[in-house]
């Protein structure tokens, strides 16, 4: 019984989140000093008797309560309005985009586990050794440099020095494959196509390493932090006692029991993947969610922005969720607490 309260609260605590970001979302589009007619329409050619039909048309016309009361009951009724920039629903939008941003996530969690575990490994195992140190300045300078910095030097070493790959999900020479997932690594398999195949898997490369790059620097450090308390623990001395070989002692023992933290933070980092790399996806022309986000503050696309930051908050909520039940499976005393 105790840990169905315990989602229940979790659940009730989700909502109250979801209707903060709603609502904050919602204020902070109406204070911006913007008009979205104007912009629409283009400020020099704005004829007043079509933005006054277009004002009443959007709602924009109605006093601030009212336009918030008309979207929270367009909200619960699984409608999020319509686009002012194409005049399509806001849904039907993001579930169009929201396949590139799970292409893009997937491989930028690849980046971060292949790059994360074996320094973070090394680094622990190797304590205060060169190797130690070139992993620990590597997470420090992963972390503090900014993602779109990291992207531009990519972009100039291996578009514009060696020519290998460029921007976008597909390079010119191929058209999109038939839709059945929205990824095109997975489509172009299913269409039999191998050379797209093959193209849109190394599209992946430049994004996926860019978003990798920030995240494998946070999960080195925590796994490095994990790995050394369990290298000190009693059960890794119990094991080395028994005469088990170090690597043994190192991946079974050790590494298995420093994988927890991690865990979390992959969790919740898969959660930031999803709901929007903005600045990758805008300079890789990647046509996902962040990308779409960037169009939407551009031209004051309330629905738009708003129907982002509710599917951004929900996925990353989501994601906490998750995590905290997994907690509160694993350890009784979180959810009494």
């Amino acid at each position: 019984m105790g840990f169905w309260r315990y989602l229940a609260r979790r659940l009730l605590l989700l909502l109250v989140v979801m209707w903060g970001a709603v609502t904050l979302t919602f204020l902070i589009s109406r204070v911006i000093p913007s008009n979205p007619v104007a912009l629409v329409m283009g400020h020099l050619f704005v004829d007043p008797g079509v933005a006054a039909r277009l004002t009443a048309l959007w709602g924009l016309n109605k006093p601030l309560p009212v336009q918030y009361y008309d979207y929270i009951v367009g909200v619960l009724h699984g409608n999020l309005g319509v686009s002012f920039q194409d005049a399509q629903p806001v849904t039907s939008d993001i579930l169009a985009r929201l396949p590139a941003t799970v292409e893009l996530s997937i491989a930028a969690l690849f980046f971060t586990l292949l790059i994360a575990i074996p320094v973070a490994v090394i680094s622990a195992t190797r304590k205060n050794s060169v190797a130690d140190h070139i992993g620990r300045i590597f997470a420090i300078t992963g972390n503090s440099a900014p993602s779109f910095w990291i992207a531009i030097i990519l972009l100039l070493i291996f578009f514009r020095d060696l020519g290998w790959v460029g921007v976008g999900r597909l390079s010119p020479q191929f058209i999109p494959p038939p839709t059945v997932t929205g990824l095109y690594t997975v489509d172009s398999l299913i269409a039999g196509n191998i050379p797209e195949f093959w193209d849109a898997l190394i599209h992946l490369v430049l994004p996926g390493l860019t978003l990798g790059l920030g995240g494998a620097a946070i999960a080195m450090r925590l796994l490095r932090s994990s790995m050394l308390e369990a290298m000190t623990s009693d059960y890794v001395r119990t094991a080395r006692m028994k005469g088990l070989r170090e690597r043994v002692v190192i991946y079974r023992h050790a590494f298995r029991n420093a994988l927890i933290p991690m865990t979390t933070y992959i969790a919740l980092l898969i959660g930031g993947f999803l709901s929007g790399a903005v600045l990758t996806e805008t300079i890789f022309t990647w046509n996902g969610i962040g990308e779409y986000t960037v169009a939407a503050i551009y031209a004051s696309d309330f629905p738009a922005l708003q129907g982002v930051v509710l599917v951004e908050a929900l996925i990353y909520a989501t994601a906490n969720l998750i995590v905290d039940l997994a907690y509160g499976l694993i350890d009784p005393r979180i959810r009494v607490g």
